[in-house]
């Protein structure tokens, strides 16, 4: 605290140093400040160290919130990653069944074709054997 400089008989009188400005602290130093302008000094620097280390603070907190989203983002996006892989694969296998149902159904047609022709030898063979077994009867018959 800052106080102006007062002795003796003049102590009732304005103190010629005071009017010119100059004033003794508290550990009698002279000071050119008033008082009361030192005091107010003293307490906006005490409240700007104050708001400087909120602002500090704040910044922890930021910095701890901005790493915090980074990771989320980091982890949607492997997510992301994971989601486009899986609807590729369960393409690409829908695409691999398709291609087997339609070599399954071109098998499915090769062999009715076969079939088909099977099923014509097997008439034509049918019809020899009885021509024959007709022929081997007469033959018998005839003898």
């Amino acid at each position: 605290m800052v106080k102006a400089v007062s002795t003796g008989p003049l102590a009732m009188a304005k103190d010629p140093l005071a009017e010119a400005g100059f004033y003794f602290d508290e550990l009698n130093k002279l000071r050119v400040l008033e008082p009361d302008v030192s005091q107010k000094t003293s307490e906006l620097k005490e409240e700007c160290k104050e708001f400087v280390d909120k602002i500090g603070q704040f910044q922890k907190i930021v910095r701890g919130l901005i790493e915090l989203v980074d990771e989320l983002a980091k982890e949607a996006e492997t997510e992301k990653m994971k989601a486009i892989g899986a609807r590729n694969l369960l393409k690409s296998v829908a695409k691999q069944r398709e291609a087997q149902q339609q070599q399954l159904q071109a098998l499915i047609a090769e062999k009715k074709m076969q079939l088909e022709r099977y099923r014509i030898e097997y008439e034509a063979l049918s019809k020899v054997e009885s021509e024959q077994n007709e022929f081997i009867d007469q033959f018998i018959l005839q003898k």
